[in-house]
């Protein structure tokens, strides 16, 4: 039975991360579908650039918190089986995580067509370590507000991330073991890799000079639609 529960819980996870919220919000309050504009992504950073800031920090809120809620999910039902598994207690809370990061990104409600993997993966490390979330936000906003390109702000975090993943193997952890640890390295280079798969074409348009930028409003006019 527990372990048809984790299956069960893989699922929802991966099904509550195909949920596309920017498509929603936009759909639902502006009747615009935000894959008709911008990159035509249905991720925070399209609806921030089609339907304004307003509604794409919900949109990021959402796409985020899908990253997170089944492993909270499963840590306030308290039963150990849903989340330890072998004789070191290997936590594999973060593969709840991932499942909901392969929803967001090949989401089975719009053929497989989803985001870039950045809000959702940030909701799952917020749920295994919060501290080390809010620091990223920090390091994304940081970037982004010096270069005005999301993808230069995503790419760097994920390599941030990365890097304290790689470190914090070598560490006692008052919450996760060293088998964890590794496994939870594991998925962070897997979507290290994601993240830079789906932001292929952002790197291409960076070295043609074409890339979206966020200028502030008094520039914005200026700003060509990447094509």
């Amino acid at each position: 039975m527990p372990t048809m529960l984790v299956i069960l819980f893989l699922i929802l996870s991966y099904l509550l991360g195909s949920i596309p919220f920017g498509l929603l919000i936009g759909k639902i309050f502006l009747n615009i579908d935000i894959r008709e504009h911008g990159s035509k992504n249905t991720g925070a950073t399209n609806t921030v650039r089609v339907l304004g800031f307003k509604y794409g920090i919900f949109a990021f809120i959402f796409d985020m918190l899908k990253g997170a809620v089944i492993i909270v999910l499963v840590r306030l039902i308290n039963d150990p089986t849903l989340f330890l598994v072998g004789p070191h207690d290997l936590n594999f809370s973060s593969l709840y995580g991932l499942a909901a990061v392969l929803g967001h990104v090949f989401p089975v409600y719009l053929k497989f067509k989803g985001g870039k993997a950045v809000a959702t993966s940030c909701g799952m490390i917020l749920a295994i370590e919060p501290w080390v979330a809010i620091a990223i936000i920090v390091v994304f906003a940081i970037v982004f507000l010096i270069t005005r390109y999301v993808s230069v702000a995503s790419t760097f975090s994920a390599g941030v991330i990365l890097i304290y993943f790689i470190i914090r193997v070598f560490f006692e952890h008052p919450f996760y073991n060293l088998p964890t640890r590794l496994m939870d390295l594991g998925v962070i280079m897997f979507l290290g890799l994601l993240i830079i798969n789906r932001h292929k074409l952002n790197y291409e348009r960076l070295r043609l000079g074409t890339e979206f930028r966020f200028l502030p409003k008094r520039k914005s006019k200026k700003n060509e639609e990447s094509k």
